[in-house]
């Protein structure tokens, strides 16, 4: 979030500007019209909208939805970092400024929490918001935004003619209203991302080895000048491989440890700085160039697609991928390519074939049970890939999507994991590398 900001990221700022500008109009207009103190409005709209602008702003519009969420277990660390500061820093006014505009700090309090655990939600399942879905954010802010409404409080009490309301009622009513907001969020976002435990200390324990490996990666894709300004190891959990984040000025890599790949990177500038008239053939033909010096391996038994960014300057994303009897495989290279034909991002996954069981369960099948088990619902998709069980052993399974049919509720798209080889529906099942 705020490493966005500080990275000129002139789309964003330009946002900021313009929603800052119309917010504040809209909060002037809206306390005349209401006898509310307009300067004051004005204010706590300035301090809010920030937040919503710094985080939710698209500013890689090829990623995809990350589909992961880091719990920090070590909150200390969490909020004693550079990082969590700057996040307590920006709760701070809002809290504030809100709180002395409502009257009531318990239910300002309340409603930035639940607004940072939305905020969260959404990075954590929403592709091109380029942002990562991390309680330690979440607790930072709801830290500042308690700093806030406390300091809003007892200057309340300086000003006994007009005292903030925090009555023992409100504060029964805001815990009912946090406990039952935070079990709606975490129930409507947890069936589709995969939670990782986390020590936000791990982030600072990168050894020796982890920033030689990094240092050259580092000069192996931005050139032996290239020098990094930040390594970080965070150990993997569940028997997960862990991984080694560097920056630098030229950009940064994420590399698999131990094996030491870069599986993600920023090499060159974000589609909407570089826009052009790119086609398919001359996109194909600099992503080709690209996998050629770094990943080679990508490029023997594959087959590529090209596909179009919308709203990207003429961006195109070359995709690799590889299919053995049909089933798609753990191993995939996506290569992001400005509209001016530059490497602006990619992402990898060095995994060697699976051997795996005969499959049995034909997609007319699979679909059947699928629907057996969502009666009304409709197939969307159904896709026959090499997936790991949380053991790791590859497995053979359709991947069948259904939207459910609309009624009382609003319609929802579900995901329907089915064993190639038996028919039965996976349960508790973690994506392979396949994405």
């Amino acid at each position: 979030m705020i490493r966005a900001v500080l990275n000129n990221e002139s789309g964003l700022l330009w946002a900021l500007l313009v929603t800052l500008t119309a917010s504040a109009a809209l909060a002037a207009a809206t306390a005349r019209r209401l006898s509310a103190p307009a300067l004051l409005a004005v204010l706590a709209v300035v301090s809010t909208v920030p937040v919503l602008v710094a985080t939710l702003y698209p500013i890689h519009p090829a990623a995809p939805a990350p589909l992961v969420c880091t719990v920090q277990r070590d909150l200390i660390g969490a909020m004693s970092n550079t990082q969590g500061l700057m996040n307590i820093a920006l709760f701070v006014p809002a809290g504030f400024l809100v709180s002395l505009l409502s009257r009531r700090p318990v239910s300002t309090g309340v409603g930035l929490v639940l607004l940072s655990a939305v905020v969260e939600a959404v990075q954590a399942v929403t592709p091109g918001v380029g942002r990562s879905c991390d309680t330690a954010d979440l607790w930072d802010n709801a830290l500042g935004a308690a700093v806030g409404c406390g300091l809003a409080f007892l200057w309340g009490m300086r000003n006994s003619d007009r005292p903030l309301l925090a009555s023992r009622r409100e504060a029964a009513r805001g815990s009912m209203v946090l406990g039952g907001g935070s079990a709606l969020i975490v129930l409507a976002v947890v069936p589709f991302v995969t939670v990782v435990p986390a020590d936000a200390t791990e982030n600072t324990l990168a050894g020796p080895a982890q920033k030689a490996a990094a240092a050259k990666a580092f000069q192996e894709f931005f050139g032996p000048a290239a020098t990094s300004t930040s390594v970080q190891y965070v150990a993997g959990s569940f028997g997960q491989p862990g991984t080694v984040s560097v920056t630098g000025a030229e950009g940064s890599l994420t590399l698999d440890w131990p094996a030491a790949e870069a599986v993600t990177g920023l090499v060159g500038p974000v589609p909407d700085q570089a826009p052009g008239e790119l086609s398919d053939d001359a996109a194909l033909a600099s992503a080709t160039r690209f996998a050629q010096a770094h990943f080679p391996w990508a490029l023997s038994g594959s087959y590529t697609r090209t596909d179009s960014q919308p709203n990207a300057g003429g961006a195109r994303t070359v995709q690799w991928r590889s299919r053995v009897d049909g089933v798609l495989m753990p191993m995939r290279l996506d290569i992001l390519v400005t509209g001016s034909g530059q490497i602006s991002s990619f992402s990898a996954r060095h995994v060697e074939p699976p051997v795996l069981p005969r499959t049995t369960v034909t997609e007319e099948a699979a679909r059947k049970t699928a629907t057996s088990a969502h009666p009304g619902a409709a197939v969307t998709s159904a896709e026959l890939l090499a997936q790991a069980d949380p053991a790791g052993v590859w497995h053979p399974r359709w991947m069948i999507g259904l939207r459910t049919p609309e009624g009382q509720q609003k319609a929802m798209l579900l995901v329907v994991t089915i064993d190639a080889t038996n028919g039965t529906v996976v349960t508790g099942s973690r994506p392979g590398p396949n994405g």
